[in-house]
């Protein structure tokens, strides 16, 4: 593996959460990076001459990097729940969604075979693809340095589109509420039997349940016959980790973009099938797209960072909602 491919890798593992030594390499990792740089520009040094000339190429090492990363962190974080599937330019992606009901059973009389045949309906379910962009700028003088950290650039803007996508993929969830059955659903103050009711139904379709929610929201499940060492779990977690055989499970509570307002629900409970069944889609289209903004007038570097991605929950699958006020 040459220097610009092993720089392309280590790229993706640092924003992954690896460090230069889970690659055996030696030395700083954005400096091993900027290298690469040289070596694919055949330069000894990025001055503002060469980046003129280069800028398709560090555009492209760029793009290179960040698309992989984002599908790569999503995958890491939500694949538990979610499928997450690329497509390329262009090209549209209908998911195959399966009908969970079963085949009704007749009983009928010796002799008899008039019976009415039966078919369950499946269906293609379409993702709407959305824009998402992101545009930075930097200092032209800590360009002509080398200051700028090229790793964080990229980890920064990867972990940007991967907490926004995630969002997205959860606030489908949350925003399905009026659309649920009455009997999937439940608003009001914390009730077990409430909880407990729901958590059945979504385990009588599919086998199996489980409870997502952020720490708050999972801190309102308090029951009574929690004793002394049930305490102990609930406090060093926060909140019970199994709740009647049902596993719990926290969703990192992170604030919107440049606002102190939480970007995931500190109320709602989400009941879900486990993993085996993937209720969350999420498409990319193509790889991401960098553009240069030069400023008349202005000694700074203005780039644009465009992704295409969709978010889809089928609204076929059954899961449910309870939302503790």
């Amino acid at each position: 593996m040459n220097e610009y491919n092993l720089a392309v890798e280590v790229a993706k593992g640092v924003a992954l959460g690896k460090t230069a030594t889970d690659f055996s390499i030696q030395g700083d990792v954005d400096k091993m990076i900027r290298g690469a740089f040289l070596e694919r520009l055949g330069v000894e040094v990025i001055n503002y001459n060469t980046y003129r000339r280069e800028q398709a190429t560090v555009f492209e090492i760029i793009e290179q990097t960040i698309s992989p990363i984002i599908n790569d962190r999503l995958v890491e974080t939500m694949g538990r729940f979610a499928e997450v599937r690329n497509v390329d330019w262009g090209d549209s992606l209908e998911f195959q969604i399966e009908n969970p009901e079963l085949y009704e059973v007749a009983v009928v009389a010796d002799g008899t075979a008039n019976l009415r045949r039966q078919r369950i309906e499946s269906g293609l379910m379409p993702v709407e693809m959305k824009t998402y962009a992101i545009k930075i700028y930097d200092e032209f003088y800590r360009f002509l340095a080398g200051r700028i950290n090229w790793a964080s650039l990229v980890e920064r803007v990867a972990k940007s589109y991967e907490k926004k996508i995630a969002e997205s993929a959860y606030a489908a969830i949350y925003d399905s509420y009026n659309s649920l059955d009455a009997e999937f659903k439940f608003t009001g103050t914390y009730d077990e039997d409430e909880l407990l009711t729901i958590l059945a139904r979504v385990e009588a379709a599919y086998g199996n349940a489980v409870i997502l929610g952020t720490k708050p929201a999972l801190a309102k499940i308090k029951p009574d016959y929690i004793g002394s060492g049930g305490k102990d779990a609930y406090n060093a977690l926060g909140y019970l980790a199994l709740f009647h055989g049902y596993e719990a499970i926290e969703l990192a509570q992170s604030l919107k973009a440049q606002t102190n307002e939480f970007a995931l629900s500190n109320t709602d409970l989400l009941i879900l099938p486990s993993p085996s069944e993937k209720i969350i889609k999420i498409v990319h289209e193509g790889t991401a797209i960098i553009r240069d903004h030069q400023t008349e007038g202005a000694l700074q570097f203005e780039h644009s960072f465009i992704k295409k991605a969709g978010v889809a929950v089928p609204i076929t699958k059954q899961y449910g909602i309870v939302r503790f006020t």
